[in-house]
């Protein structure tokens, strides 16, 4: 993979309940909001079947005007069993996730498309930074 056009978030020890300083978080996700506009996805289970409550989630983790920038810029996903029923597997994706279940492995493997899950480690300090540098790695094409 050269590029990456579209970007899957979970919230839950990826942005909130991680050991990355706030402010690291803060700037990969700013990068993610100037330079995907229009790309960026939750898949978090505070974004499933219709119901989008990622503001609640994120309400006191992250800076309000971040909050609500992210509420209305992010995209909203549907799915229900598996986060996978949310990814469009024929784009470039990148999906930033603390867990991905086996099943979710083999639909992404079954597609060709397991490179694009990026595994953060809640416990590592500086995940939030090798998230950031390993998307600045990417060239950014429309879709």
């Amino acid at each position: 993979m050269q590029k990456v056009d579209r970007i899957y978030f979970d919230i839950d020890g990826v942005l909130k309940g991680t050991a990355s300083p706030q402010e690291d978080i803060v700037a990969l996700l700013r990068y993610c909001l100037d330079n995907y506009a229009g790309c960026i996805y939750w898949l978090t289970t505070h974004c499933r079947g219709g119901e989008n409550h990622t503001d609640f989630a994120l309400r006191g983790e992250l800076p309000d005007d971040l909050v609500d920038e992210l509420y209305s810029k992010v995209l909203p996903t549907n799915w229900e069993a598996m986060k996978t029923e949310a990814i469009d597997m024929d784009s470039d994706f990148v999906w930033f996730d603390d867990t991905l279940f086996e099943s979710e492995k083999m639909i992404l493997e079954q597609n060709y498309v397991l490179d694009g899950f990026f595994k953060m480690n809640p416990k590592d300090p500086d995940m939030a930074k090798k998230a950031l540098d390993f998307l600045k790695g990417f060239r950014r094409e429309t879709l």
